[in-house]
């Protein structure tokens, strides 16, 4: 498990790169979110809830903490010991993963092998030559330069 001030960094992170709203919104692929990009699902109390919608902060908190230990597994499932690699490179897989989820998150193959063999230059490019790069604005860019400077 990674260590309780990398999780707060990566909070602030995804704050930054997700943003933060306290009431449901529409995300840019249309589906009902609140907090730190907490899709809701049928599974959430707030499934049938309309937009605007309020959500407390301790909801937020839990949604995210839930997320984001979803988000570690899904890194850990893919690299094994998270504490094999720096911080900053942890930093942008679990954002990725957060963003992308495990499914697609996997798919960057190239890119895993790279991490894996800690050549993290050769990462950042995979990370350049992928649709998701251009799809996710200043995130893309931000993330590929922390991995490029591990």
């Amino acid at each position: 498990m990674l260590p309780q001030s990398l999780i707060e960094q990566i909070k602030e992170d995804l704050i930054k790169h997700e943003g933060y709203r306290d009431e449901i919104y529409l995300c840019s692929e249309g589906i009902p979110t609140f907090g730190i990009g907490h899709a809701i699902d049928e599974n959430d109390p707030e499934h049938s809830w309309p937009v605007g919608s309020p959500i407390e902060k301790e909801r937020i908190d839990n949604a995210f903490e839930l997320d984001c230990k979803e988000a570690i597994e899904d890194v850990e499932s893919l690299f094994g010991d998270l504490n094999n690699y720096p911080d900053q490179c942890n930093r942008v897989l679990v954002n990725m993963a957060f963003n992308l989820g495990r499914t697609r998150f996997g798919r960057f193959k190239k890119m895993i092998d790279a991490v894996k063999a800690n050549d993290y230059v050769e990462a950042a490019n995979q990370m350049v030559d992928s649709r998701w790069y251009n799809q996710v604005g200043n995130r893309s860019i931000e993330l590929e330069n922390w991995m490029r400077n591990v």
